[in-house]
């Protein structure tokens, strides 16, 4: 149960605080390694020059310090998921980095780039990167959520990153929904929201004669051509999602955390909240 959590720590590390939490967690568990198991102190020490720990970290809140007691008491009692803890952490180390990597790398093609769907202000004090598919059941109640932020805090935009893992053909039609909305954004933007809008609210997986309605009540009827243009979009949004690691949609990049998988309105609104209130932090 706990080497999972560990595994899984993207989303772990989310809920309890993540990385000053985490690294503050590991120089409390050197230090108790170090006092009860000390043959494998020198392999902690390892894993925390690695980390590159700085020499203030934040408290840990209640929550935190109650699950690090649970940790230590599990590795007092199992000594030997030791060896299987610090080869996640060592893991979750080294996709952090790689992480940094390629955020700085794609920055500007994610943020700054007029060929990916957006929507919220033009001018956003803070962009939510959300890797998206309208055949994936989570995306479509991540949606509304999504939207419900941006009407509430009008200085928040989501650019939408669309990964059609679920269906990249669609049978007896030459796009697929993320094609065709992506066309729809770069030949009639006004009309954009509509059609994502319908796109997005459709039980299951769409066909050609689910796109073809949506493109008849919106009157792009044109717009569901695929465009040659598009394709490289579609493949650099796969590669990027690729390199960040990610493996299922939806993901949403907030701030500086990246947000596997679905999360409802009431835990994603205090997300947004602090990511606001640090780029306000930054502007002061």
């Amino acid at each position: 149960m706990f080497i999972f959590a560990v595994q899984a720590c993207d989303h772990l590390l989310i809920q309890i605080g993540i990385k000053n939490e985490l690294i503050h967690s590991l120089l409390l568990l050197q230090d108790y390694i170090v006092k009860k198991l000390s043959l494998i102190a020198a392999a902690v020490s390892a894993v925390l020059f690695v980390v590159a720990i700085p020499t203030k970290a934040a408290p840990l809140t209640p929550q935190q310090q109650d699950n690090l007691v649970k940790i230590q008491t599990i590795l007092e009692q199992k000594p030997e998921l030791i060896d299987g803890l610090l080869t996640s952490l060592n893991m979750y180390i080294d996709q952090e980095n790689k992480t940094a990597v390629t955020l700085k790398k794609y920055h500007d093609w994610l943020y700054n780039n007029p060929d990916l769907a957006a929507f919220g202000t033009d001018n956003p004090k803070l962009t939510i990167i959300n890797f998206t598919d309208f055949n994936c059941p989570y995306c479509k109640r991540l949606d509304p959520v999504l939207q419900r932020l941006t009407e509430e805090n009008p200085e928040v935009r989501v650019v939408n990153i669309f990964v059609p893992l679920q269906q990249r053909e669609v049978a007896g039609i030459d796009t697929n929904s993320a094609q065709y909305a992506l066309n729809v954004w770069k030949n009639d933007p006004d009309g954009y929201m509509k059609v994502h809008d319908y796109l997005i609210r459709k039980n299951g997986r769409h066909d050609k004669s689910s796109l073809e309605r949506v493109a008849q009540v919106t009157k792009t009827q044109m717009l569901l051509d695929a465009s040659n243009t598009l394709k490289p979009t579609i493949d650099k949004s796969y590669q990027i999602f690729s390199e960040l690691g990610l493996n299922g949609t939806p993901a949403m990049l907030i701030g500086d955390q990246i947000l596997p998988g679905y999360l409802p309105y009431d835990q994603l609104k205090p997300i947004v909240e602090d990511a606001l209130d640090k780029v306000a932090d930054k502007t002061t």
